[in-house]
């Protein structure tokens, strides 16, 4: 975010920025499980950090239910893993 200040100090003209760029890993070759595991759980902290912002807010629910999904989802493909020793 950034701004200008007057002659006396005060804020004005705010700006934001919006990151809109996407980032998908490919699940492709062997181990893509825990690429996609580590995948998901990073959007989760992040769905996770704009719902504790919105506490009170519209969205609130819907981004806490998210969260919850992508917990599930995560704990699936763990569940889903091949042993240690079928990747050497």
């Amino acid at each position: 975010m950034g701004y200008r200040v007057d002659q006396r100090g005060r804020a004005y003209d705010f700006r934001r920025t919006l990151n809109t760029g996407v980032h998908a890993e490919l699940l492709i070759g062997k181990g893509w499980e825990a690429v996609a595991h580590a995948e998901i759980r990073r959007m989760c902290l992040v769905v996770n950090a704009y719902h504790q912002q919105l506490d009170g807010y519209a969205g609130f629910k819907e981004t806490g239910d998210a969260v919850e999904a992508l917990k599930l989802a995560a704990e699936a493909i763990e569940n889903s893993m091949p042993e240690e020793e079928d990747y050497l």
